[in-house]
């Protein structure tokens, strides 16, 4: 099911506190969003969105198994659940799994084509693997649907000496050919 589904179903005061909680998420107050989650799953036992959060806090975390555990709960529950593949995705990016991640955000981007971490994530698999032109379009994909984003520990292309040291050398080129 898809989390907005999840999120019709509740009462209006819980669903206003998992935004609240997924905003405290999202600029990395992860204690402050756990209590949140924590919260509403003493209200609503086993509300699959709020587990899934507390999973993403577990993988900021490093705690890898945890997250796991987590994941694979939420999985039994409702094995379509797209975020918790996404996830699980991402355990195994942190892994150096890149080819079980890849799998896994491609069964979750199968499931649902609308849901663009998994597009975004897969951009960045590609762009690891150095299939660059997949990554762009997968990048352009998850910007479509309104996800792009670098994690707290993703090192943006830029950033990569390798590529720096390739732009340099077309410059110096270039600049050959301007001025000889």
């Amino acid at each position: 099911m898809l989390e907005k589904n999840y999120l019709k179903n509740i009462d209006k005061d819980i669903k206003n506190d998992y935004e609240e909680a997924t905003e405290l998420l999202d600029v990395g107050k992860f204690d402050e969003a756990q209590g949140k989650f924590n919260d509403i799953l003493n209200e609503i036992d086993g509300f699959i969105p709020a587990l899934n959060k507390i999973a993403v806090i577990e993988i900021y975390n490093n705690n890898l198994e945890k997250a796991e555990q987590i994941l694979s709960e939420i999985l039994k529950e409702d094995s379509d659940y797209v975020p918790a593949l996404t996830n699980l995705g991402s355990i195994e990016k942190k892994k150096g799994n890149l080819d079980k991640a890849e799998k896994l955000y491609e069964k979750a981007i199968e499931i649902e084509p609308e849901y663009g971490n998994a597009y975004n994530n897969l951009g960045v698999i590609y762009r690891e693997k150095g299939k660059y032109t997949q990554s762009v379009k997968y990048l352009k994909k998850a910007r479509k649907r309104g996800s792009y984003s670098f994690k707290f520990d993703d090192e943006p292309l830029y950033k990569n000496k390798g590529c720096l040291f390739f732009v340099g050398v077309i410059i110096i080129v270039v600049l050959y050919f301007i001025f000889f």
